[in-house]
């Protein structure tokens, strides 16, 4: 795909939630919506990731998008917007811009090219990771904002290299609970002590041991009739039950 836009260079960005070993698209599933991996002809097959920037870095980027948004706008658009508009500040105080690109133009399917540090080519189902340093090839795609949402300036994706590759952290379904155990703040175990840490458990690799025959039961007197105190093992029994995983 030809590209006869503006191209600028961001330098040692850092990457946030990016999705570029392969096309994503939104799904709406139930009251929500997410985002699944997709063929690079759905509709609304994209790469996407941001890019978290300093305010030393983001200057520069805010300056080319808006001298791209001068030069190629139409006398009835309005001005550029400030860059608190087009930046989102994180708790981090980095400085927070998305960038794209469709999963096909025209039918013809594309892809972003990734390099590591001395520029070897990487697959192009690398999987870059949140937090990763890296080096990105953008152009500066100008549209009418008042027909889009947005700035009027769109980050197409094109190239990246990878500096310093994060490691993929895993990420839970669970919400938070405050006040519960914290092992940041918080000892624990790490394996078993004594005997005695293990009492009661069952060796799940024993073989079972040979059933042992019950000796016949003998018929008591009536007058040996149990009281109800005589029930008691009854609990410890039902304490001991061993469930099965449902």
């Amino acid at each position: 795909m030809a590209d006869k836009n503006a191209t600028l260079i961001i330098s040692g960005a850092t990457a946030l939630y990016p999705r570029i070993n392969q096309t994503y698209k939104f799904v709406k599933n139930g009251t929500k919506q997410e985002r699944i991996a997709c063929d690079p002809l759905d509709d609304g097959a994209e790469y996407t990731m941001s890019l978290a920037l300093t305010k030393a870095q983001a200057a520069p980027v805010y300056k080319a998008m808006k001298a791209a948004y001068a030069e190629r706008k139409q006398a009835d658009w309005g001005e550029f917007p400030a860059s608190a508009d087009v930046f989102d500040l994180n708790d981090n105080g980095e400085y927070v811009i998305r960038t794209k690109l469709k999963g096909a133009f025209n039918k013809e399917t594309t892809s972003v090219d990734q390099f590591d540090a001395s520029n070897n080519d990487l697959p192009k189902d690398f999987m870059l990771t949140t937090g990763s340093k890296i080096n990105v090839l953008v152009s500066l795609v100008v549209y009418d904002p008042s027909r889009m949402d947005g700035c009027g300036v769109s980050l197409r994706l094109r190239q990246v290299q990878v500096i310093d590759l994060a490691v993929m952290r895993k990420r839970s379904a669970f919400d938070v609970m405050e006040g519960g155990f914290n092992s940041q703040s918080e000892g624990f175990a790490t394996g078993f002590e004594s005997a005695a840490d293990t009492a009661g458990e069952a060796d799940e690799f024993d073989e079972p041991a040979p059933k042992k025959s019950k000796p016949a039961a003998k018929a008591k007197p009536k007058a040996e009739a149990k009281s109800v105190e005589d029930f008691n093992d009854i609990d410890d029994a039902l304490d001991n039950l061993d469930f099965e995983d449902a």
